[in-house]
C-alpha cells in the first residue's frame, strides 16, 4: 500500500514538472516573440518606404537583405543575390525617379509576423514626365529580429512610364 502511494506521488511529481516546463517554455518563447517588431500599418509603411528608397539609390545589399527574407547573413555566396538586387534597382531607377508610399490600402495577415500588403504610392517617372499618384504595389512582409523585411514587391498598376 505504501508502495502504491509512492508510485502515485512520483507520477504526480513528473506530471507537475512537465507542466512547469511547458509553461516556462511557452512564456520564454512568447517573451522572445514579443521583442519582434509588430506588423502594423505604420511599420509596414516605414519598411516598404525604406525598401523603395533602397531601390531608388541602388543599395544592393539592403535590397538583397530584404529579398532573402531573413537568411541573408547565413548565405555563404552572395554573388547571385547581389546581382539580382542590382538588376532590380536598375530596373526600378529606369522606371522611376522617386516613389513615396502614400497609403496602406489593405493588410492580409498570414500570422503575427507575416503579411501581404497592398499599398499606394506616388511616383515620379524617371523620364521627367508628370508625377503619378495612386500607383499600387503589393509587398510580402516578414517581421523578424526587430526588423520588417520586404521579401517581395510587385507593382500592380499597369502603364508606361
Amino acid at each position: 500500500m505504501v508502495r502504491g502511494f509512492l508510485i502515485a506521488g512520483i507520477a504526480l511529481l513528473v506530471v507537475v514538472a512537465l507542466a512547469a516546463a511547458a509553461v516556462t517554455t511557452f512564456l520564454v518563447l512568447r517573451r522572445n516573440d514579443a521583442a519582434d517588431t509588430p506588423l502594423t500599418q505604420a511599420s509596414a509603411r516605414t519598411s516598404i518606404q525604406g525598401f523603395l528608397d533602397a531601390l531608388s539609390r541602388g543599395d544592393d545589399e539592403e535590397i538583397a537583405r530584404h529579398a532573402s527574407c531573413g537568411v541573408f547573413d547565413e548565405i555563404k555566396d552572395k554573388k547571385s543575390d547581389m546581382a539580382l538586387a542590382n538588376l532590380a534597382s536598375d530596373a526600378f531607377r529606369r522606371q522611376f525617379g522617386s516613389a513615396k508610399v502614400t497609403s496602406i490600402d489593405k493588410i492580409v495577415y498570414w500570422s503575427d509576423y507575416q503579411a501581404q500588403v497592398l499599398f499606394s504610392m506616388r511616383v515620379q517617372p524617371s523620364t521627367g514626365s508628370s508625377t503619378r499618384s495612386q500607383v499600387q504595389g503589393i509587398a510580402q512582409l516578414l517581421s523578424q529580429h526587430n526588423q520588417i523585411l520586404v521579401c517581395s514587391y510587385v507593382q500592380r498598376t499597369a502603364g508606361e512610364y
